[in-house]
C-alpha cells in the first residue's frame, strides 16, 4: 500500500465517521457497530502498512525517513483501537462515541466532496466478523 492508498483508506474512514455513522446512530445500532468495526478495520491496516512500510526504509538504513513516517501515522494504532473496541461493545453507540474516534485521527478529517460508499448496509455483520477474528487470535504466552 502506497502512501495515496492510506490516504485513499483514510477518505473511506472519514465517510464512515462523518457521513454515514451519524445518519445511522438513530435508526440502526447493529449497523452503526459495524460501520465502526470497517473503521477500526481500516484503520488498523493502515496503521500495520505504514509500519511495514517503516520496516522496509530501516533496511536500507533510512532511519530518518523510517521515523518520520511512523510519527506521520502514530496516531492509527490508538484511533484503530478504541474504534474497535467502541464497535465489539454491547453499549448504544453515542454521537460523543464518535466524535472522540474522529479526535483520535489525525486533524482535519472532512467528509470527502465524492461518496465512495453508496450502500452502507453492504457492511452488515462487520462487527460480528471482527468479534469472531479477534477470538481467533492466538495469546501470546511469557514464559
Amino acid at each position: 500500500m502506497s502512501e495515496q492508498d492510506r490516504e485513499r483508506q483514510l477518505r473511506v474512514v472519514a465517510e464512515l465517521l462523518l457521513v454515514h455513522l451519524p445518519a445511522t446512530l438513530e435508526r440502526d445500532q447493529a449497523l452503526a457497530h459495524d460501520l465502526l468495526a470497517v473503521v477500526g478495520t481500516s484503520l488498523h491496516t493502515i496503521y500495520d502498512d505504514a509500519e511495514q512500510s517503516a520496516k522496509a526504509w530501516d533496511k536500507k538504513a533510512y532511519h530518518i525517513k523510517a521515523d518520520e513516517l511512523r510519527q506521520v501515522w502514530a496516531w492509527a494504532l490508538a484511533a484503530a483501537n478504541y474504534a474497535t473496541g467502541l464497535a465489539l461493545r454491547a453499549d448504544p453507540l453515542t454521537a460523543e462515541a464518535v466524535a472522540k474516534v474522529c479526535r483520535l485521527i489525525k486533524p482535519g478529517l472532512e467528509p470527502p466532496a465524492r461518496r465512495q460508499i453508496t450502500d452502507p448496509v453492504r457492511f452488515r455483520g462487520a462487527a460480528g466478523a471482527v468479534r469472531q477474528q479477534q477470538s481467533r487470535k492466538p495469546v501470546p504466552v511469557r514464559g
